[in-house]
């Protein structure tokens, strides 16, 4: 199930396009069931190849398109399918040792911090001699729109650092604990509400795939849009 926002009205995505995606009944049944954040007991170990493939073709005409995975492209292979024409994919790794290795296999990462591990910065060291940068929608009052001027952060494909999002919402110190499953962010406040609607929307006459590409061809060129906000690729 996809549910497809023209313009975003969301603090950090305000301006752009946005997607949610769920489980026909179950907001988590399109993520991995190995995710850290994932403590619902729902998901899956399968991704969709229909929709993967739909997603990296979904960028719109001389646009900007990226999203997050938490699916380790490494077992999953869909890290070898990037590249610049492409919708970027960022591997939403677990912890930084795991986001920097996957930046050295060429994928770009990103990762969930706690507030105290920027002690008042705005990059902290990482594994094998990298840096993390943290999003810069948490220093300044701007959203994907704004950031890098029109070129995301997380829509560049080659960068060399990780791009870090500090643990928040209520379950924000399950989020910065390692060694505690939880703390998924789309479970909280107005993304919860979106998904939740995602998962009870009826769409009969088109999968995921064939709904995405529909959608971003009709956007305007330039257009910026951030793939499932809530969701993953995962075989429902």
């Amino acid at each position: 199930m996809l549910k497809t926002v023209e313009i975003s009205r969301a603090n950090k995505t305000k301006g752009v396009a946005v997607t949610y995606r769920a489980g026909k009944g179950e907001k988590y049944a399109t993520c991995p069931t190995t995710c850290k954040m994932n403590c619902s007991n729902k998901g899956t170990k399968k991704i969709d190849p229909d929709y993967l493939d739909a997603l990296l073709k979904a960028k719109p005409s001389k646009g900007v398109s990226f999203t997050y995975c938490h699916f380790d492209p490494n077992v999953f292979g869909w890290g070898k399918k990037l590249n610049k024409n492409r919708t970027v994919i960022n591997y939403s790794a677990d912890n930084l040792g795991a986001a920097s290795a996957s930046i050295i296999n060429g994928v770009p990462a990103v990762a969930v911090v706690s507030e105290k591990s920027w002690q008042g910065e705005k990059t902290q060291p990482a594994p094998h001699g990298l840096k993390v940068v943290r999003c810069p929608a948490e220093l300044r009052d701007i959203s994907c729109a704004d950031c890098g001027n029109g070129d995301p952060l997380c829509a560049r494909l080659d960068r060399q650092f990780i791009i870090g999002f500090t643990a928040h919402g209520p379950s924000k110190k399950k989020a910065a604990d390692l060694n505690v499953k939880g703390g998924c962010y789309a479970d909280a406040g107005n993304c919860r509400i979106h998904w939740e609607a995602t998962s009870k929307d009826g769409q009969p006459d088109e999968t995921d795939g064939e709904k995405l590409l529909r959608f971003v061809k009709g956007l305007p060129p330039r257009a910026i849009i951030r793939h499932h906000v809530a969701g993953d690729i995962g075989l429902e």
